[in-house]
């Protein structure tokens, strides 16, 4: 939606500011669905011996995934409204 957002805004104003968040946006999107993805193959593929230590090391924990996420869809919502203003 904030995408499509910005390149409505761009369209009309041709402005530099808009195409960063154009691509800010982008980015983030793209992390999203890669972060997505990477998370569907951790949760569904069965670990080696050797990799417990390696998760337990960079903490996949659950709640490290939700808690980031929860706080990224609650500014992106928040930059949303404003943008729709």
């Amino acid at each position: 939606m904030l995408l499509y957002s910005y390149i409505e805004i761009y369209r009309r104003i041709k402005s530099n500011f808009t195409l960063g968040l154009i691509i800010f946006t982008l980015a983030l999107l793209l992390q999203s669905l890669s972060r997505a993805v990477l998370l569907l193959i951790l949760i569904a593929s069965t670990p080696p011996q050797v990799y417990p230590p390696i998760v337990e090391l960079l903490g996949y924990n659950l709640m490290y995934v939700i808690v980031p996420d929860a706080l990224q869809f609650i500014a992106l919502s928040i930059l949303l409204y404003f943008t729709r203003e």
